[in-house]
């Protein structure tokens, strides 16, 4: 199968595969934790080990249901006696319900919705990090690294991700980040270019954040402790590992034509999946994503509502 002719690229895309570009978060969403049993709390709820946070480490971690699907996908950030959740766009309202319907009689923790008071920024492309520096802010480069700096007095956090380094800071200090960003002359991103960059490289999104999939089904192991103790849904994720129960994946896959959210992907007259996530790439023409029932090798063909597409 042949793939299109790539489009003229954006300069936006162009900056953000070749040197730095900034995608400002809409709908940020921030829990605050609070209370002498939040850890142990959260601990008991969450697939990831919540004893290796600090505050130089941030944590990635799943919210499961007793059956290993995904609820929620967050990350976990250490501010002395509180602790930051930093939820999926929007999604803040629903997580905290569902963590006040989860507290028992003798925790202490207390929960309130922060995310007005926080605003994320991310910086994606290969020269983040000097970008960041180059301004006077932090920059990590360890995955998961946290770095802390200051703007306009107050705590800016900066954190090492798999996609680029979001910077945490409070909304006041918005104005003043903003125009050093753009006085900078660091081109922003829409949210089009941030989600094409996702589907390139083949990672997992809000699409494939669902109770269709397990954190092993959409790449997220590392989110995954194997050694910590209980958490709901915890059983069924060490079967997956023990016995190699992972019976699905998620997989790239190149198309002649834009692929339709929702179009079944079928190898052999089976189904394997269905797509989850399109977009068209200036350099790679259209791509999908789906969560596909293995076997799958890279290189193969399947088809997409009866069109080809090849699994890469």
């Amino acid at each position: 199968m042949s793939t299109p002719a790539p489009a003229a690229l954006d300069p936006n895309y162009q900056a953000a595969i070749t040197a730095a570009a900034w995608y400002r978060e809409q709908q940020p969403g921030a829990l605050l934790l609070s209370g002498a049993t939040r850890q142990e709390y959260l601990q008991r709820q969450t697939t990831n080990d919540v004893q290796l946070l600090s505050a130089q480490r941030a944590l990635p971690t799943v919210l499961t249901n007793p059956s290993a699907r995904i609820l929620e996908v967050f990350t976990l950030l250490q501010l002395n006696e509180q602790t930051l959740l930093l939820t999926q766009p929007g999604h803040a309202p629903g997580l905290l319900a569902y963590f006040k319907r989860h507290l028992f009689f003798n925790d202490q923790v207390s929960l309130e919705d922060a995310s007005a008071a926080w605003e994320q920024i991310e910086i994606h492309g290969p020269q983040a990090g000097a970008a960041l520096t180059a301004l006077g802010l932090p920059a990590p480069s360890t995955l998961d690294e946290v770095a802390e700096g200051t703007l306009d007095g107050q705590s800016l956090y900066a954190i090492a991700e798999d996609a680029c380094i979001r910077l945490v800071l409070p909304s006041s200090a918005l104005p003043t980040l903003l125009a050093m960003l753009n006085g900078a002359e660091l081109p922003e991103m829409p949210a089009e270019t941030r989600e094409l960059l996702r589907i390139e490289a083949g990672r997992a999104g809000l699409p494939e954040f669902t109770d269709a999939n397990t954190p092993f089904e959409v790449g997220l192991n590392r989110y995954v402790s194997d050694t910590k103790g209980c958490y709901t849904g915890q059983e069924v994720l060490a079967r997956q590992v023990t016995y190699d129960k992972v019976t699905r994946g998620l997989a790239r896959l190149s198309t002649l034509a834009p692929a339709a959210i929702g179009a079944g992907v079928q190898l052999d007259g089976r189904t394997l999946g269905s797509v989850s996530s399109a977009a068209v790439s200036p350099t790679h023409g259209p791509l999908a994503l789906a969560v596909l029932r293995k076997p799958f090798e890279p290189g193969q063909t399947v088809t997409i509502d009866g069109q080809p597409a090849v699994i890469r």
